[in-house]
C-alpha cells in the first residue's frame, strides 16, 4: 500500500528528519521534498506533488497547524508527529493520523496506513 507515495517531511530536528527519510525508504516510500520551518512547510504545501506529508506539530515553537489546512486543502494527506498530548490538537486537524514521539518503524508504518485509509 506505501509503495511508491510521495511523503514530504516536515522536521525541525535535522537528525529525527533524517531517521524518517530511511524509514521512508524502508517502508517503499519516496521522500518528496522536506522543510524545517512553518515558513518553509507554508511554501511547500501550496505547491509540492505528494501523496502525503509526515508534519511535526511544532517547528522551532510554531505550531504547524497553516501548512496542515494548506496541504489538506490540495487533498494531500497529513500525519502529524507530535509529543503533545493529542488532545491538546485543534478541532481542524482531529481527522488526522497522528504519531507520538518517541516513535519507530511500526508507528510511522501505522500512521501511513491511517492517513491512506481514512477519508478527510
Amino acid at each position: 500500500m506505501l509503495r511508491g507515495k510521495r511523503v514530504v517531511v516536515v522536521e525541525d530536528e535535522p537528525p529525527i528528519e533524517m531517521i524518517l527519510g530511511i524509514m521512508l525508504d524502508e517502508l517503499g516510500c519516496v521522500q518528496a521534498g522536506s522543510a524545517q520551518t512553518l515558513r518553509e512547510a507554508m511554501l511547500l504545501s501550496e505547491g509540492i506533488e505528494a501523496d502525503c506529508v509526515l508534519l511535526d506539530y511544532r517547528l522551532k515553537g510554531e505550531f504547524s497547524e497553516p501548512a496542515a489546512r494548506g496541504f489538506l486543502e490540495r487533498g494531500i494527506k497529513v500525519v502529524l508527529t507530535t509529543g503533545a498530548d493529542v488532545r491538546d490538537l485543534p478541532d481542524t486537524l482531529k481527522t488526522c493520523a497522528v504519531i507520538q514521539k518517541p516513535f519507530g518503524l511500526d508507528n510511522i508504518e501505522r500512521g501511513l496506513v491511517q492517513a491512506f485509509t481514512t477519508v478527510n
